[in-house]
């Protein structure tokens, strides 16, 4: 029983879509859905450009989509079967796309304004990692302009917060025992509070975004459970903007289980190495690691 696991924002990988556009007719089917929905200079620089432009959230997000649902399009193809799927972040609108409750052509649609909002209308602010110390004992020295952002596991973790807030919980968190604290290269204070505004945005976008109740099992990283109601995955995909990646809790409901990270790097599956007892995460960042692991299946 595999599970789909799609990477989220940093990811992203200059060349890495032209290669999964032409590694099977359905990836090239989706690629000019893409080609008809993005406008062209998005979609030139999803295949051509440079990791500089691609580094711009506005042409990241939908890089990734594509990219990322043209590996799930290819391992299906190749016969894996997903019996779940569960993306980081922004990974969880592939997720979505994979799972049957969200059209690609929608999908496109809503990324787009993810990444306006995520460039536009964001706070001051940013985002650091925080590595060597428990997720519990960073909540409790954070100071009140920082607040934990993504769980990534037991000796990782992400924060978010104002400048500030930021300095203030350096000094704070390697006193308490932090190795590191390196600052992220990111635009605002992600999945946190100050993103509130961005996040009631988004969901009024939302209103007018058909979902349907997915046909394999959605794992959110929002909540850390499966969920089935559209209105419920609608109202998630805005609160995900404010709200902590769950991915611990992610990790753990899969544990024991084979997966593949579809998409570009390796970044969940180093997170999941760190994670006792989790899942045996595959890299998918190619058509041939694809193959590959599709190949160990039927062995």
């Amino acid at each position: 029983m595999t599970v789909l696991l799609f990477p989220g924002q940093g990811s992203q990988q200059a060349g890495t879509a032209a290669v999964f556009r032409e590694s099977c007719s359905e990836a090239k089917f989706l690629f000019g859905i893409a080609e008809e929905v993005l406008p062209g200079d998005v979609f030139d620089i999803i295949l051509n450009g440079a990791q500089e432009s691609l580094n711009d959230t506005r042409y990241a997000q939908p890089a990734l989509l594509c990219t990322e649902t043209a590996a799930a399009a290819l391992l299906n193809f190749l016969g894996v079967s997903p019996a779940l799927c569960a993306g980081h972040s922004l990974g969880e609108i592939t997720a979505l796309v994979a799972c049957g409750a969200l059209s690609f052509k929608d999908a496109l649609v809503l990324v787009q304004e993810r990444a306006r909002l995520m460039s536009t209308d964001v706070p001051e602010g940013g985002m650091a990692a925080v590595l060597g110390l428990s997720a519990d004992r960073v909540e409790e020295v954070l100071p009140e302009e920082a607040q934990v952002a993504n769980y990534n596991g037991p000796a990782q973790t992400i924060i978010s917060g104002t400048r500030r807030g930021l300095e203030t919980a350096e000094a704070c968190l390697k006193e308490a025992g932090a190795k590191r604290v390196i600052p992220l290269a990111v635009s605002g204070p992600f999945h946190s509070r100050y993103m509130e505004t961005a996040g009631n945005a988004l969901a009024r976008f939302l209103e007018n975004i058909p979902v349907a109740a997915p046909t394999i099992p959605f794992l959110s990283s929002v909540s850390g459970t499966c969920e089935v109601d559209p209105c419920r995955i609608r109202a998630l995909l805005a609160e995900q903007l404010y709200r902590p990646v769950q991915w611990t809790r992610v990790m753990e409901y899969i544990s024991g289980r084979k997966a593949v990270e579809a998409g570009p790097g390796a970044v969940l599956q180093g997170l999941a190495k760190r994670v006792p007892g989790g899942p045996m995460v595959h890299a998918g960042c190619t058509p041939e690691l694809c193959r590959a692991f599709a190949a160990l299946q039927e062995s």
